[in-house]
């Protein structure tokens, strides 16, 4: 689910539509509907072609403040 709200996030970021990353990735309208419900899963080719094309990272790691300060 997590990597669905990232992609729905960097989409509204950018101005697009579920339809521009449906064209951009050569997919349904309704297959990237799919995805973006959280109830899909990804393949790593997929991922990536999803990065590629919008330009971003979808895996973020975030380090707790206690660990930086160690």
């Amino acid at each position: 689910m997590a990597i669905a709200t990232r992609i729905v996030r960097i989409l509204e970021e950018k101005g697009l539509k579920q339809k521009d990353l449906a064209q951009m990735l050569g997919k349904t309208e309704p297959e990237i509907s799919k995805w973006l419900s959280g109830t899909h899963n990804f393949t790593l080719r997929s991922l990536a072609k999803i990065e590629s094309v919008l330009g971003e990272s979808l895996f973020v790691v975030e380090t707790p403040q206690s660990a930086l300060a160690a």
